[in-house]
């Protein structure tokens, strides 16, 4: 397998990874629109700036493109819309706005279902790829190899890191263009609440990130430890009988106890930990509205910034938290996963594995001629006890055998 988690995704599913991202950089369009329309509704319905001359009427839906000036300057009228009252213009924005929130859920109803096919189908590819491998493993590895730990690993560890692979390189496009479409929105806006939201926002990619790093290292050793653990209860039951004979059942009892106790210890700093980055971070988001609210309201107050900008200022914010916390929890999820990754290809090492069983077959048969001998023979039970030592024998083999 491949040494790095990303470049094994990217080699199996480069096409459908693509076509997800194209997708998501066609929804961007409809979604900036959705955050611009508040403004309008509050500004042109609401506070009539559209029937400012004394109009009755207003257009609606009109479609017009305005050159730059410097390609000349003017405009090109698409559509001419229709007139409408101020009522008729308050409902048609609104159902707008309806109609993109459809839209875009709509978008992200197909992506997020396009991520998790992915995610599986390579999680089935990768869980198919370690089983393949565990046919070439030595007999030397066999030896050192636990079968429970094995089974554990195709079984259980690779589950996360399937789950990862859909958002791999699809989930930081996603939320990040979202995140950056906000943003550019906030700043056209005005440009001082677009600095503070900025502001925030590099703050809190600073400091979360080196907080939750002792995150990693406590998921390192849960995991280790439950695989520790698992393949203690495996051979306790291969050796039940021994356990048996020697009334060892206390003495097994309280090493299991011991084990529990470290899992639930490791477990218990996971959560103090987790959950008190989790609470800093809630605070940061909250902490940008006190500024929107106060120094908004003060640009508004003197008039440099009107109230359907600062309605669509605070509702772009409120789409701004949930992207940027999933985008924190995706890059803690990726070292978390790549961490995962590097111990199942550790135990999956190339040292331990064997020629292609197609290499093999590939060879041509040779005749079996001469004597078979065996010196200093060894066969050890299932339990390390000796059946065989020290023996030798020897036979001649047919001509004919092959």
């Amino acid at each position: 397998m491949e040494k790095s988690l990303f470049r094994y995704i990217w080699t199996h599913s480069k096409r459908d990874q693509l076509i997800v991202c194209a997708v998501v950089l066609a929804s961007l369009p409809f979604y900036f629109m959705s955050l611009d329309l508040p403004r309008q509704i509050v500004n042109q319905a609401i506070q009539g700036e559209a029937f400012r001359d004394g109009n009755a009427t207003a257009p609606f839906l009109n479609l017009d493109f305005a050159w730059p000036d410097w390609l000349g300057g003017g405009s090109f009228e698409i559509f001419e819309g229709f007139q409408v009252g101020r009522v008729g213009l308050l409902f048609g924005l609104s159902s707008v706005f309806l109609l993109f929130v459809v839209i875009n859920g709509g978008f992200k109803y197909w992506i997020n279902v396009s991520k998790g096919i992915l995610g599986e189908r390579m999680l089935r590819r990768m869980r198919f790829d370690l089983f393949s491998m565990v046919l070439r493993f030595t007999p030397e590895a066999l030896r050192t190899v636990k079968s429970s730990e094995t089974a554990t690993i195709i079984k259980d560890e690779v589950e996360p890191i399937g789950g990862f692979i859909g958002d791999a390189f699809i989930t930081p496009i996603f939320l990040g263009m979202q995140a950056i479409t906000a943003l550019a929105f906030i700043m056209l806006q005005n440009i001082w609440l677009g600095m503070i939201a900025l502001a925030v926002i590099a703050v809190q990619f600073t400091i979360i990130p080196r907080l939750r790093r002792e995150l990693l290292r406590l998921g390192k050793q849960r995991q280790l430890a439950s695989r520790q653990l698992a393949g203690r209860i495996a051979e306790v039951l291969d050796g039940i009988e021994v356990v048996h004979v020697h009334n060892a059942h206390s003495w097994e009892r309280a090493e299991i106890g011991q084990r529990l106790f470290t899992l639930f210890t490791i477990r218990l700093k996971i959560y103090n930990r987790k959950f008190f980055v989790k609470s800093l971070n809630n605070f940061l988001a909250q902490l940008t509205p006190f500024f929107f609210y106060a120094i908004g309201g003060y640009f508004a107050l003197r008039g440099t910034l009107d109230i359907g900008q600062l309605v669509a200022v605070i509702g772009a914010y409120r789409e701004l938290p949930p992207p940027l916390k999933e985008l924190i929890d995706w890059d803690q999820q990726r070292l978390d996963v790549q961490v995962k990754y590097d111990q199942v290809t550790q135990h999956f090492a190339e040292e331990r594995l064997g020629p292609l069983l197609e290499a093999r077959d590939a060879e041509e048969d040779q005749p079996l001629t001469g004597s078979l001998v065996g010196e200093d023979i060894r066969v050890a039970g299932p339990h390390g006890d000796m059946i065989i030592e020290g023996e030798g024998s020897s036979s001649s083999c047919p001509p004919a055998w092959r």
